[in-house]
Protein backbone atom coordinates (compact mmCIF):
# COMPACT_ATOMS: atom_id res chain seq x y z
CA UNK A 1 0.00 0.00 0.00
CA UNK A 2 3.04 2.31 0.27
CA UNK A 3 4.72 1.31 -2.98
CA UNK A 4 3.92 2.28 -6.56
CA UNK A 5 5.29 1.88 -10.07
CA UNK A 6 6.14 5.03 -12.02
CA UNK A 7 6.35 4.69 -15.81
CA UNK A 8 8.08 7.24 -18.03
CA UNK A 9 8.94 7.55 -21.68
CA UNK A 10 12.23 5.95 -22.65
CA UNK A 11 15.07 8.38 -23.44
CA UNK A 12 16.95 7.82 -26.68
CA UNK A 13 20.09 6.37 -25.07
CA UNK A 14 21.61 2.92 -24.56
CA UNK A 15 20.35 1.39 -21.33
CA UNK A 16 21.63 -1.69 -19.49
CA UNK A 17 19.59 -3.72 -17.02
CA UNK A 18 20.58 -2.80 -13.47
CA UNK A 19 21.32 0.85 -14.13
CA UNK A 20 19.65 3.69 -12.25
CA UNK A 21 18.29 7.11 -13.16
CA UNK A 22 18.02 10.43 -11.39
CA UNK A 23 14.29 11.13 -11.14
CA UNK A 24 12.36 14.20 -10.03
CA UNK A 25 9.98 16.99 -11.01
CA UNK A 26 10.89 20.43 -12.32
CA UNK A 27 8.97 22.29 -9.64
CA UNK A 28 10.98 20.73 -6.80
CA UNK A 29 14.43 21.10 -8.32
CA UNK A 30 15.57 17.97 -6.43
CA UNK A 31 16.10 14.49 -7.84
CA UNK A 32 16.63 11.05 -6.31
CA UNK A 33 18.25 7.98 -7.85
CA UNK A 34 16.03 4.97 -8.54
CA UNK A 35 16.99 1.67 -10.16
CA UNK A 36 15.16 0.70 -13.31
CA UNK A 37 12.44 -1.94 -12.76
CA UNK A 38 11.63 -2.66 -16.42
CA UNK A 39 13.58 -4.58 -19.06
CA UNK A 40 16.45 -2.79 -20.78
CA UNK A 41 14.81 -2.94 -24.22
CA UNK A 42 11.28 -1.91 -23.21
CA UNK A 43 9.76 1.14 -24.90
CA UNK A 44 9.33 2.73 -21.45
CA UNK A 45 11.09 2.86 -18.08
CA UNK A 46 9.45 1.64 -14.89
CA UNK A 47 10.60 2.56 -11.38
CA UNK A 48 9.48 0.73 -8.24
CA UNK A 49 9.20 3.44 -5.56
CA UNK A 50 8.28 3.18 -1.89
CA UNK A 51 6.55 6.34 -0.69
CA UNK A 52 8.30 7.81 2.33
CA UNK A 53 5.68 9.78 4.32
CA UNK A 54 8.06 12.61 5.29
CA UNK A 55 10.06 12.43 2.06
CA UNK A 56 10.31 15.10 -0.62
CA UNK A 57 10.50 13.21 -3.91
CA UNK A 58 8.52 9.99 -3.44
CA UNK A 59 5.24 11.65 -2.28
CA UNK A 60 5.48 14.19 -5.10
CA UNK A 61 6.03 11.49 -7.74
CA UNK A 62 3.16 9.48 -6.24
CA UNK A 63 0.81 12.41 -6.87
CA UNK A 64 1.69 12.70 -10.57
CA UNK A 65 -0.98 12.07 -13.18
CA UNK A 66 -0.66 10.55 -16.63
CA UNK A 67 0.94 13.12 -18.95
CA UNK A 68 2.74 15.08 -16.22
CA UNK A 69 6.34 16.07 -16.90
CA UNK A 70 9.00 14.01 -15.10
CA UNK A 71 12.69 14.86 -15.25
CA UNK A 72 15.09 11.94 -15.51
CA UNK A 73 18.85 11.88 -15.97
CA UNK A 74 21.03 8.95 -16.80
CA UNK A 75 21.35 6.06 -16.98
CA UNK A 76 24.10 5.72 -14.38
CA UNK A 77 25.99 2.92 -12.69
CA UNK A 78 27.63 -0.41 -13.43
CA UNK A 79 25.47 -2.71 -11.29
CA UNK A 80 24.96 -4.84 -14.39
CA UNK A 81 25.48 -8.38 -15.61
CA UNK A 82 28.22 -9.35 -18.04
CA UNK A 83 26.24 -9.52 -21.29
CA UNK A 84 28.78 -11.90 -22.86
CA UNK A 85 28.54 -14.60 -20.16
CA UNK A 86 25.04 -14.01 -18.82
CA UNK A 87 23.63 -17.32 -20.11
CA UNK A 88 26.56 -19.42 -18.87
CA UNK A 89 26.63 -18.01 -15.33
CA UNK A 90 24.37 -18.77 -12.38
CA UNK A 91 23.18 -15.90 -10.16
CA UNK A 92 21.87 -15.34 -6.67
CA UNK A 93 20.10 -12.01 -6.14
CA UNK A 94 19.65 -10.74 -2.59
CA UNK A 95 17.41 -7.73 -1.90
CA UNK A 96 15.40 -5.92 0.72
CA UNK A 97 12.20 -4.04 -0.15
CA UNK A 98 12.31 -2.10 -3.41
CA UNK A 99 15.95 -3.12 -3.73
CA UNK A 100 14.55 -5.94 -5.85
CA UNK A 101 14.11 -3.47 -8.74
CA UNK A 102 17.40 -4.15 -10.58
CA UNK A 103 16.88 -7.90 -10.24
CA UNK A 104 13.41 -7.64 -11.75
CA UNK A 105 15.06 -5.72 -14.59
CA UNK A 106 17.64 -8.51 -14.99
CA UNK A 107 15.11 -11.33 -15.25
CA UNK A 108 12.86 -9.35 -17.61
CA UNK A 109 15.83 -8.53 -19.85
CA UNK A 110 17.37 -12.03 -19.84
CA UNK A 111 14.52 -14.60 -19.84
CA UNK A 112 16.95 -17.57 -19.95
CA UNK A 113 18.86 -16.44 -16.86
CA UNK A 114 19.67 -19.05 -14.20
CA UNK A 115 18.92 -17.42 -10.86
CA UNK A 116 17.45 -17.38 -7.37
CA UNK A 117 16.02 -14.27 -5.67
CA UNK A 118 16.13 -13.92 -1.89
CA UNK A 119 13.84 -11.03 -0.95
CA UNK A 120 13.62 -9.58 2.55
CA UNK A 121 10.29 -7.82 3.15
CA UNK A 122 8.20 -6.64 6.09
CA UNK A 123 4.82 -8.00 5.01
CA UNK A 124 3.23 -10.37 2.51
CA UNK A 125 1.98 -7.39 0.47
CA UNK A 126 5.55 -6.54 -0.55
CA UNK A 127 6.04 -9.57 -2.79
CA UNK A 128 6.18 -7.25 -5.78
CA UNK A 129 5.21 -9.08 -9.00
CA UNK A 130 6.31 -12.43 -7.60
CA UNK A 131 4.68 -14.18 -10.56
CA UNK A 132 7.21 -12.52 -12.89
CA UNK A 133 9.93 -14.88 -11.62
CA UNK A 134 10.50 -18.50 -12.60
CA UNK A 135 8.60 -20.98 -10.39
CA UNK A 136 10.62 -21.75 -7.27
CA UNK A 137 13.20 -19.04 -7.89
CA UNK A 138 11.59 -16.28 -5.78
CA UNK A 139 12.24 -16.85 -2.06
CA UNK A 140 10.70 -14.23 0.25
CA UNK A 141 11.57 -13.74 3.92
CA UNK A 142 8.75 -11.91 5.72
CA UNK A 143 9.93 -10.29 8.96
CA UNK A 144 6.54 -9.01 10.18
CA UNK A 145 3.88 -11.47 8.95
CA UNK A 146 0.40 -11.83 10.36
CA UNK A 147 0.27 -12.61 14.08
CA UNK A 148 -0.28 -16.35 13.57
CA UNK A 149 2.93 -16.79 11.57
CA UNK A 150 6.51 -16.62 12.83
CA UNK A 151 8.61 -14.01 11.02
CA UNK A 152 11.89 -14.69 9.30
CA UNK A 153 14.66 -12.23 8.53
CA UNK A 154 16.51 -12.38 5.23
CA UNK A 155 19.86 -12.91 6.94
CA UNK A 156 18.47 -15.87 8.90
CA UNK A 157 17.31 -17.46 5.64
CA UNK A 158 20.75 -16.97 4.11
CA UNK A 159 22.45 -18.58 7.13
CA UNK A 160 20.24 -21.66 6.90
CA UNK A 161 20.47 -22.09 3.11
CA UNK A 162 23.12 -24.06 1.26
CA UNK A 163 24.63 -21.66 -1.26
CA UNK A 164 26.56 -22.46 -4.44
CA UNK A 165 30.12 -21.14 -4.24
CA UNK A 166 30.28 -21.01 -8.06
CA UNK A 167 27.35 -18.59 -8.44
CA UNK A 168 27.64 -14.82 -8.74
CA UNK A 169 25.98 -12.86 -5.91
CA UNK A 170 24.31 -9.48 -6.39
CA UNK A 171 23.06 -7.58 -3.32
CA UNK A 172 20.82 -4.50 -3.31
CA UNK A 173 19.19 -2.82 -0.31
CA UNK A 174 19.99 -1.14 2.96
CA UNK A 175 23.57 -0.92 4.16
CA UNK A 176 23.06 -3.05 7.29
CA UNK A 177 21.63 -5.96 5.30
CA UNK A 178 24.44 -5.80 2.79
CA UNK A 179 27.12 -5.75 5.49
CA UNK A 180 25.56 -8.73 7.28
CA UNK A 181 24.90 -10.65 4.07
CA UNK A 182 28.47 -10.25 2.84
CA UNK A 183 29.76 -11.66 6.14
CA UNK A 184 27.39 -14.64 5.78
CA UNK A 185 28.41 -15.25 2.17
CA UNK A 186 32.13 -15.06 2.94
CA UNK A 187 31.59 -17.42 5.87
CA UNK A 188 30.06 -19.92 3.44
CA UNK A 189 33.11 -19.76 1.17
CA UNK A 190 31.82 -17.29 -1.44
CA UNK A 191 34.85 -15.37 -2.79
CA UNK A 192 34.76 -11.58 -2.62
CA UNK A 193 35.26 -11.41 -6.39
CA UNK A 194 31.84 -13.07 -6.83
CA UNK A 195 29.94 -10.51 -4.71
CA UNK A 196 28.55 -7.25 -6.17
CA UNK A 197 26.60 -4.64 -4.22
CA UNK A 198 24.33 -1.62 -4.66
CA UNK A 199 23.63 0.18 -1.38
CA UNK A 200 20.68 2.34 -0.35
CA UNK A 201 21.75 5.30 1.78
Amino acid sequence: EHTYCLRTERPNVKIRAGQCFSVGTRDLGINREYSMYSAAEDDFIDFLIREVPDGIISPRLASCKSGDLIEIGGPYGDFCLNEFSVIADSYVFIATGTGIAPFHSFVQTYPDLKYQVFHGIRSETEKYDEDHYKPGSYIPSVSQPQASVVGERLTSRLRSTELDVKSLYYLCGNRMMITDAIAILRGKGIPGSSIFTETFF
